[in-house]
């Protein structure tokens, strides 16, 4: 894991409410959201401290579209990254600053260097992991954060 670096924004919630925690079943379909960083260039940080100090007009929607969504070259690498794990590309967006992947707990469990585990909520099965997910040290600038591993529910549904 030399070559791997931790993905601070996809550190675990504490897993109090967790019960009957197993492995989950190396064979379960997951799927994942990778999400990569905006596109940075130092024009358009000038262009954003500039509208944010009222300089400058806002940028019409199209504008920020292009500005503001990620690097082709970040989602080409995400994918690269997904499918040399086996894993399967399902859709990528510069829009939304994603890539859509899946494939089993096996395959997601080595690509993120986590251990996957089922637990139970009210009856309903979930995925979630203790450790702090990891990517290549290559994709460490490129992502900030895997969604989907953690599937136990937020809200109340009270």
């Amino acid at each position: 894991m030399n070559d791997r670096v931790t993905l601070e924004a996809s550190r675990p919630r504490p897993a109090a409410a967790v019960r009957n925690g197993s492995d989950a079943p190396a064979a379960q379909p997951v799927d994942a959201t990778v999400v990569v960083r905006r596109r940075r260039t130092p024009q358009l940080q000038s262009r954003l401290d500039a509208i944010l100090r009222g300089v400058a007009p806002p940028m019409s929607r199209e504008e920020a579209e292009l500005s503001l969504g990620a690097d082709p070259e970040d989602l080409r690498k995400v994918a690269e990254f997904a499918q040399a794990y086996g894993l399967t590309v399902t859709a990528s967006s510069e829009q939304q600053r994603s890539v859509r992947i899946s494939g089993t707990v096996a395959r997601m469990e080595a690509a993120f260097g986590v251990k996957l585990r089922l637990c139970h909520s009210e009856g309903q099965p979930y995925l979630y992991y203790e450790e702090p997910l990891t990517v290549p040290a290559s994709l460490a600038d490129a992502v900030e954060g895997v969604l989907g591993l953690d599937q136990r529910p937020v809200a109340d549904h009270s």
